[in-house]
């Protein structure tokens, strides 16, 4: 025999306000792995309960209540292939730098490697002048020695596509490897961060020694800003699967680095367009003299405050998400 419908409304909404619940944050994006195996699991007995009200209690409030709060997890678990075009615009304009925004505290400290190094670099080569013998390129000095930068031939021996082409997959590997060298614990990205700080304050500050602090600037103005910023974003997701090895909390270490990897994958493809764009620029504008001085430090500075701008703004008017409709009656526990 049934039990009366108070008794079973008593016994079973606290599941079905935790199933509400979790669609709520599944809808905003911002489900863990554990939150999606419990929605699942609230579905299931959800219509087990409407199957129990279709029999015992068909036409009430409660009737009413689990069919919609069915459907709602029905079609969050079971939704349609999204068109790629929609899902790389949303990935864009909302997943990706919200994703940063969340992650805000892993590309801080990423960001203190790479000035770290920046520091060390500048500050080896400022007091021991044959530092740079170690930390310098030997092709780098050679041309510094003779007052010249080591970028102006670069579009004489190549046309610019292809020193584009090359910069970019330098660029790449670079990003990939602050990244994908998270696996060793963490070592890896802080490694790379430090070591590529430390290559470029060294050759910052034999720039500097050497009266040619306007040429170096003159070179990396246009691009420096955001290839670095994607630098740090890249090791930010390094620090990230580092993290998930050394301390996955409660869950298993492989749930666990698969969870934070995932979240680390986003942030390094989201830097992809970004990487090829700056590759561009580091080819077809910064080398040479073609561009005076001042359009390199405006398009940089522009270019830069424009990323973060995005990254620090982009999809936040997504954050609010619809609330689930539930009846007066149900909200009031006086479901018949």
């Amino acid at each position: 025999m049934a039990a009366p419908l108070p008794t079973f409304v008593t016994r079973r909404r606290p599941d079905w306000d935790a199933l509400q619940a979790l669609l709520t944050r599944q809808r905003a994006g911002r489900l863990s792995l554990a939150e999606l195996r419990t929605l699942d699991t609230l579905y299931r007995r959800a219509a087990a309960d409407l199957a129990q009200a279709q029999t015992f209690y068909p036409g009430t409030d409660a009737h009413r209540f689990l069919n919609q709060l069915c459907a709602q997890a029905y079609g969050a678990i079971y939704q349609p292939p999204r068109e790629r075009w929609a899902s790389t615009r949303d990935f864009f304009r909302r997943d990706f730098p919200a994703t940063l925004r969340r992650e805000a505290r892993f590309v801080g400290v990423s960001a203190g490697l790479l000035v770290l190094g920046l520091l060390l670099g500048a500050l080896v080569v400022t007091l021991e002048p044959r530092g740079a013998e170690l930390l310098v390129p030997e092709g780098v000095r050679r041309y510094v020695a003779q007052g010249r930068m080591w970028t102006d031939d670069l579009l004489s021996v190549a046309p610019p596509n292809a020193v584009a082409s090359g910069i970019a997959t330098n660029n790449l590997t670079v990003t990939l490897f602050a990244f994908a060298s998270g696996i060793l614990l963490g070592i890896g990205p802080i490694f790379t961060l430090v070591n590529n700080g430390v290559l470029i304050g060294a050759v910052g500050a034999l720039c500097f020694r050497e009266g040619m602090t306007a040429g170096f600037l003159d070179f990396i103005a246009a691009h420096g800003p955001v290839e670095l910023s994607i630098i740090v974003i890249a090791g930010g997701a390094g620090l990230m699967v580092g993290q998930a090895l050394i301390d996955p909390g409660e869950l298993p270490r492989a749930q666990a680095l698969q969870a934070r990897g995932r979240e680390a994958v986003k942030l390094v493809v989201g830097c992809a367009p970004f990487l090829a764009g700056i590759g561009f620029v580091e080819g077809f504008i910064s080398p040479g003299h073609l561009f005076p001085t001042w359009a390199k430090v405006g398009l940089g500075l522009s270019l830069g405050v424009l990323f973060w701008f995005y990254l620090l703004r982009a999809g936040r008017t997504d954050a609010g998400v619809a609330r689930v409709d539930v009846p007066d009656a149900m909200a009031s526990s006086r479901l018949r």
